[in-house]
């Protein structure tokens, strides 16, 4: 008697747990159906075109700051660039802070003008996220030097070649978010004859292109939320020190790991898209290569304006252009570059997506 209840006890508890886990399992599979149709309305939600004037920015170098800037008409932003700070937090008094005044001559106040922090040097870099002091003083140092010259804000240029790890992240985005809520806030540290003179700054930031693909040390959902804009540079994919190709394909994500088209895919997923302002880098890269079809060396960057464009082959996936030719030495090169033909047809896919500002870089290059 007491082995057939122990037997029927653990029959019930057969039974009890299969109708447990039917019922768990119904529920998750109830759940992960409404997990995949929230997923597929969001992204079947339909995206509205850009229907208006596209707003255009340009890069204005201080290395080749025109006399006049006569097609200046057409871009609604000029940003200047730039001026840098040195590992202890003070602006570099070289040609790019020199001149800030030749820049201000040469363009119209009526246009918004914004002031470039350049900030390459990997190294000097990780010691300013190391010190929030270092930090401070190039905020004020910039905020002031802003003010001073009349810009209507702040385009910060911070570029790391470092492995991502979440510390730097975190330091990037702690820099970041204090330099933005100064700016915003209108705050002059370094107060002159009038205490009442301030004013709320616009802040924004460049940010690579290819920076989900090749995991960059960047939080950019959490820039977005802290920033104006976030100026996308869609250039530079293929590096001079690389293999040769388009500057940055238009599509054939198949061939080149990634393309522009996945590149809007990923930003609009974290980023507003009224925040975003692709850039475009009117320039080329002409490689020498070897008897393997390899580049011998680094590739020379050539404006848009100096390329020979004759006999130009259109490729029609990167919707780019590359010329091949052979130098005195007997070398084969070829020459990848972005033109207003590949840009155009960009700019079509960026306003069906909705995006309606688009910037270049640099001014003189075409």
């Amino acid at each position: 008697m007491r082995y057939l209840l122990r037997s029927i006890l653990a029959i019930v508890l057969i039974i009890g747990t299969i109708v447990v886990m039917q019922n768990s399992l119904e529920r998750n599979e109830k759940k992960n159906n409404s997990i995949t149709q929230s997923s597929k309305s969001e992204d079947m939600k339909k995206i509205e075109p850009f229907s208006g004037e596209i707003h255009q920015s340009v890069f204005v170098p201080y290395w080749n700051i025109p006399t006049l800037l006569s097609n200046s008409d057409e871009h609604d932003t000029v940003i200047y660039f730039g001026v840098s700070p040195d590992a202890k937090g003070n602006i570099i008094h070289d040609s790019g802070f020199s001149n800030i005044g030749l820049f201000l001559k040469n363009t119209s106040a009526d246009k918004e003008r914004l002031l470039t922090v350049r900030m390459f040097n990997t190294e000097n870099n990780q010691t300013i996220l190391d010190e929030p002091d270092i930090q401070k003083k190039i905020i004020d140092e910039t905020i002031q030097l802003t003010i001073d010259n009349n810009f209507d804000g702040i385009v910060l240029d911070l570029e790391m070649g470092v492995i991502p790890f979440d510390d730097t992240k975190d330091k990037i985005t702690s820099f970041i978010k204090r330099f933005s809520e100064v700016a915003h806030n209108g705050i002059i540290p370094l107060l002159r004859d009038n205490p009442d003179n301030t004013k709320a700054l616009t802040f924004s930031l460049t940010i690579y292109g290819d920076t989900f693909y090749r995991a960059r040390p960047y939080d950019v959902e959490k820039l977005a939320y802290a920033v104006d804009e976030v100026y996308v540079m869609a250039y530079d994919f293929h590096k001079s020190r690389g293999e040769p190709g388009p500057n940055f394909p238009f599509s054939d994500k198949q061939k080149y790991g990634y393309d522009f088209q996945k590149m809007i895919s990923d930003f609009t997923k974290v980023v507003p898209r009224e925040k975003l302002t692709i850039l475009f880098g009117m320039y080329g890269y002409d490689w020498t290569l070897g008897a393997q079809g390899k580049p011998l060396k680094t590739a020379t960057a050539i404006p848009l304006n100096e390329i020979d464009s004759e006999g130009a082959v259109a490729d029609s996936r990167s919707k780019e252009k590359y010329v091949t030719y052979i130098d005195d030495d007997g070398f084969d090169h070829i020459l990848w570059f972005e033109d207003k033909e590949s840009v155009a047809v960009k700019i079509e896919y960026l306003k069906s997506q909705g995006i309606g500002k688009v910037g270049y870089w640099v001014w003189g290059y075409f």
